[in-house]
């Protein structure tokens, strides 16, 4: 049973967006663009493994993606956590190309692709890590202690796995063994420990301080707004700035008309500068010069305000989860 869904990462949306809205020619565009190459690939990968949870039976197992929770004052993450009454375990999924070797003496990973080889972090010691703080984080919160299981699941069916640690074969996996792993973990842990009060509090608490990643990507690459090139998109052929003309957005490029082009900008502007705007900052961002078309655009978007005249700030929908 899905309890928690997987939502497409809100940094990721941020990076697409950002790229739209900065010239082609910025220093930073290439930097960007690999850095959303990798955060794609992370979330392709984790997806890709929701195919093999749907094999397991809904009854007995409670799936939570994306997990992001508050501990000693510090965030840790978790990609993948299956609830049963008789354990807990943690997903850790890589999306890797080429060929991995766990080297357990100097507790790193070696990706080789196209002839080049990289060091990379060890998983099991991160996700050991992750382990040790959802125990400390349940015992936070008065949940009786549970046997917690860890595997790290590679979603390409091509990558190749080696160690000459035999210990490695029993937490590194192809995504495509998961269900018959998941199912010997099962088989072995027969003993319920959680009543269903238990598990039903366990994932009401863990959605309720649930906190997605949500950074500023403008501070993240350090840009400012000047950068960020304003206007309004045309849906068809994405020219940039759309024109006004007679109540609509006229694109001068493939001459479509539209009333609400707009909406997808407000969508840019939320999550490169956040929820709040004043009516001159709607205007210079959808470049606009009537102070009553903005006023009427805020209208009919925004879900609140606050404050008065020129000072007012409104609330544009949340793109949060």
């Amino acid at each position: 049973m899905i309890s928690k869904e997987r939502h497409f990462p809100i940094k990721i949306q941020k990076l697409q967006v950002l790229l739209l809205r900065i010239l082609e020619t910025h220093s930073k565009t290439n930097f960007i663009k690999e850095n959303l190459s990798k955060s794609l690939a992370g979330y392709n990968g984790e997806k890709s493994i929701d195919y093999y949870l749907s094999l397991l039976p809904d009854k007995s197992f409670y799936i939570l993606h994306d997990l992001r929770l508050l501990l000693n004052g510090l965030y840790f993450q978790i990609d993948t956590l299956l609830l049963t009454k008789s354990f807990a375990l943690i997903l850790e999924v890589k999306n890797l190309a080429g060929s991995i070797d766990f080297d357990s003496i100097f507790n790193q990973m070696i990706q080789k692709k196209n002839g080049v080889e990289f060091a990379l972090p060890d998983p099991i010691i991160q996700i050991g890590r992750q382990e040790s703080q959802f125990r400390s984080w349940l015992h936070e919160h008065h949940f009786p202690p549970i046997p917690i299981r860890t595997l790290i699941v590679i979603s390409n069916p091509q990558t190749i796995i080696r160690s000459h640690d035999k210990n490695v074969s029993q937490k590194v996996i192809h995504a495509a063994l998961l269900p018959q792993k998941i199912s010997q973990i099962y088989n072995e842990s027969q003993n319920n420990i959680l009543l269903d009060k238990d598990i039903r509090r366990m994932i009401k608490l863990i959605k309720k301080f649930d906190t997605p990643l949500n950074p500023s990507v403008l501070n993240q690459y350090n840009i400012s707004r000047q950068e960020i090139i304003n206007g309004v998109f045309c849906e068809i052929c994405s020219y940039l700035p759309l024109d006004r003309v007679h109540g609509y957005w006229f694109c001068p490029k493939c001459k479509t008309k539209s009333k609400l082009a707009h909406l997808k900008s407000l969508e840019h502007y939320n999550l490169l500068f956040g929820e709040e705007i004043t009516g001159q900052q709607l205007k210079s961002f959808l470049r606009i010069s009537s102070p009553a078309l903005a006023t009427r655009i805020l209208n009919s978007v925004c879900i609140g305000y606050r404050g008065k005249g020129k000072g007012r700030v409104h609330t544009l929908p949340s793109k949060q989860k």
